[in-house]
């Protein structure tokens, strides 16, 4: 993916609501297509019906509600009642809403006092909230949306006040290194591993090509995430002679629901080849549906997207015929494991695993299904007992 330059502004991936403004980069408001190609490694390819088993065994991993395991040591909640928590929101998106009320129920359950703070999608104003936590000395910051590479200073400050910051969805966790793949100075994090997310909408697009040509357009946007799964996204292709990204754009959150459908339509035109569309976060997604469908490509060219944090990039799915798959993870479960690292950090304990299981979502696991906002019929609630059982509250 090619990251222009540094925005103004934190990004929240897919987490970003269709009508949220958040300021672009510049002026500018996407890059021109460029073409290129997937790196090969003619040494590790395969056949086409080995790369048709391979995907079709990684997807199966992933077609089950996910179970809940023990992301560490149990932790005893009865020494931290009454402590303070601040979460400091990127943009009042409705999936980080989703994340900020999971965190606060947890956070009932385990007795600790949980504020929330809107950054409303400037660095400034999130870094205000964080100095609000500072100046308040809460028990630790949770970061719901932002990337700590954007707002250095505010976490060296909290660093230096002693109060850990965890951050939420915003990187791809990484356990067993410092900051966990969030950035430096980070207690811990939690989010779905992204660069997975990558590989099976590359293996959704080997098997539904049944092993021939695939000819994908990526749609990214500046932020870790996006690259996390650019890179699972190449990996697959790198072992996939067929296998090409033949044009890419980059088109900001704030753009997306102005630019995203167009530029899907003109990639349409521009490229007579092109039989997917990889939008790499779900909300742009249901503009490039959009995009498709205008330019008369419905069962030509497939939308794959990942991310699942909402019922109306989901309802694509399961409506189809365009949007195919979407696997991603549940944004409450995110929140609960951001208050568990919390915890644990106030704690003074180690940081916990922070990856979140994921699932594939397609029309087959999705029939019949019907959707609330935290999308519970889709990945279950069984972290919710998990979590408290850990906590020794049940």
């Amino acid at each position: 993916m090619k990251l222009k330059c540094r925005r103004p502004v934190a990004t929240s991936s897919s987490f970003v609501a269709i009508s949220i403004l958040v300021a672009a980069c510049g002026s500018s408001t996407s890059s021109s297509a460029t073409t290129t190609s997937s790196a090969k490694n003619t040494s590790t390819t395969v056949s086409a019906a080995s790369r048709v088993a391979q995907a079709k065994a990684e997807i199966a991993k992933y077609t089950s509600i996910p179970t809940f395991t023990d992301p560490g040591p149990a932790i005893d909640v009865s020494k931290l009642r009454g402590k303070k928590v601040l979460v400091v929101l990127d943009a009042p998106a409705p999936s980080l809403q989703n994340i900020s009320a999971a965190i606060v129920q947890a956070g009932q359950a385990a007795g600790i006092q949980v504020q929330t703070f809107n950054g409303q999608g400037t660095i400034s104003t999130i870094e205000q909230g964080i100095q609000e936590g500072i100046d308040q000395q809460v028990g630790a910051i949770i970061l719901a949306g932002v990337p700590t590479s954007q707002v250095p200073s505010s976490v060296a400050a909290a660093n230096a006040a002693k109060i850990p910051i965890v951050d939420v969805v915003a990187g791809e966790p990484t356990p067993g290194i410092a900051g966990q793949g969030f950035g430096s100075n980070i207690f811990g994090g939690s989010g779905p591993s992204w660069v997975e997310l990558g590989r099976l909408m590359a293996d959704t697009a080997i098997v539904q090509s049944s092993g021939g040509n695939v000819n994908a357009a990526l749609i990214t946007f500046d932020n870790p995430i996006s690259s996390g799964v650019v890179k699972g996204i190449n990996a697959v292709f790198s072992t996939c002679p067929n296998c090409h990204i033949v044009s890419s754009q980059d088109i900001e959150p704030t753009n997306w629901a102005t630019k995203v459908a167009g530029a899907t339509s003109s990639l349409i035109l521009a490229n007579p080849n092109l039989n997917y569309i990889f939008p790499v976060s779900d909300t742009p997604s249901i503009f490039a549906n959009a995009g498709v469908s205008q330019a008369g490509a419905s069962g030509r060219v497939d939308v794959i997207t990942s991310g699942s944090n909402g019922p109306a990039t989901v309802a694509l799915v399961q409506k189809g015929p365009i949007m195919i798959a979407d696997p991603g993870s549940s944004a409450p479960w995110s929140g609960w494991e951001a208050m568990d690292q919390a915890l644990r950090a106030m704690s003074g304990m180690k940081p916990g695993n922070p990856v979140i299981p994921i699932r594939y979502l397609d029309k087959q696991n999705l029939a019949g299904l019907q959707f609330t906002s935290d999308l519970s019929s889709v990945f279950g609630n069984a972290y919710v007992a998990g979590y408290k059982k850990l906590w020794g509250l049940g």
